[in-house]
């Protein structure tokens, strides 16, 4: 960031885009709030004022495009093409989410993006008439978003060697029967 963008942005704005930019570079754990405020121009107050932490800094950047990807399935989006664009923007963004994923802290964005999978699964099969509160159902959304999470995260950790085209067919193809019915 040149010290014309760091002024023209807004502090949260600027905020995250210090996180990406360390993240480019560097571990997650390996980050302080002190980095983030410093590289953004703002003060502890202000970042503070906006976040808890600086794992909840990550969740808001990782829901940013989760949200426009994936999350898209519950507006109408067919479930494969909107985990390709999420698969897409994980591309894009893979050394920045790979320094984020690399924490295993108790806040860490793995623990957030299951959450996040697990909630879209909740409301898509709710809008398509499934009881998300049945014993297998339930059991079959865990599944389904703890699963998926770690494949896609395993898939972005180790160079993200097969097609994205690919993982959205394995994935789609190993959920759970429960799940699967409602997305044909």
């Amino acid at each position: 960031m040149d010290y014309k963008e760091v002024k023209a942005a807004p502090a949260k704005e600027r905020i995250l885009q210090a996180l990406e930019e360390l993240l480019q570079c560097g571990q997650l754990d390996d980050i302080h709030v002190s980095d983030l405020i410093r590289l953004a121009g703002v003060s502890r107050k202000t970042f503070y004022r906006h976040f808890q932490d600086k794992y909840d800094l990550v969740n808001c950047y990782f829901r940013r495009f989760y949200q426009d990807t994936f999350e898209q399935v519950t507006a109408g989006a067919q479930w494969d093409e909107a985990l390709y664009r999420y698969l897409m923007i994980c591309g894009e963004k893979a050394e920045v989410l790979r320094h984020a994923y690399s924490s295993h802290d108790a806040n860490c964005l793995r623990k957030y993006d299951i959450e996040m999978t697990e909630k879209t699964y909740r409301n898509y099969l709710t809008l398509k008439g499934a009881d998300v509160g049945a014993r297998e159902m339930d059991f079959a959304v865990r599944i389904a978003s703890c699963g998926g999470t770690d494949m896609v995260i395993g898939w972005l950790m180790s160079g993200m060697r097969e097609e994205k085209e690919v993982i959205v067919s394995l994935i789609k193809r190993t959920l759970p029967g429960d799940i699967l019915k409602y997305l044909q």
